[in-house]
């Protein structure tokens, strides 16, 4: 597979990770931490991964908005690259595959599994940025990602064969550990 010289790949990783107790994106995931997995997942189909989040060592961008979660991080990077297509992944889920992000770039309008709202396509971040601040002029709504895909208009595509799950807790990382190591 060769990297799409239009995509930008984006790993949401800066969150506070406060139901972990600790930074998720620095977990061991099979030697190595669980963003250097989904950027490596994300590298061979896009021109430049971008993390959301404050590492070293990657190339990032901070988020922006107070308390906006996963919204704030995608605001920040899609402020940053206007007009780009973004592939987006969540940095707590180890077990995505090329196979799945494919699925998502075949429909090459906005999207993301109907069983979750990441991983997602957007095809235009000043799209976004436009959606995020409608959400930001009514914070009393929330900022959450099927809020966002609400006012995208994305399409929900069959997942009947999407098994990837977020891991969230202490609990959720061990369960996974157990079944994937």
């Amino acid at each position: 597979m060769s990297a799409d010289a239009a995509l930008l790949g984006v790993v949401l990783a800066g969150g506070l990770s406060s139901r972990m107790g600790r930074d998720k994106a620095m977990l061991d995931f099979r030697g190595r931490s669980l963003l250097r997995n989904q950027v490596d997942l994300l590298a061979p189909l896009c021109s430049r991964v971008i993390v959301s989040g404050d590492y070293a060592g990657f190339d990032c961008i901070a988020d922006e908005g107070d308390r906006c979660g996963p919204v704030g991080g995608l605001y920040a990077v899609s402020r940053h690259i206007p007009g780009a297509a973004m592939l987006v992944v969540p940095v707590d889920m180890p077990q995505l595959s090329q196979a799945v992000l494919l699925r998502l770039l075949q429909n090459r309008a906005a999207c993301h599994f109907e069983a979750q709202p990441l991983p997602a396509f957007f095809p235009d971040a000043s799209q976004v940025v436009t959606a995020i601040q409608r959400m930001f002029a009514e914070p009393e709504l929330g900022f959450s990602l099927r809020r966002l895909h609400h006012h995208l208009a994305s399409a929900p595509l069959n997942s009947s064969e999407f098994g990837p799950v977020n891991i969230n807790t202490p609990a959720d990382w061990l369960n996974f550990k157990q079944k994937y190591t």
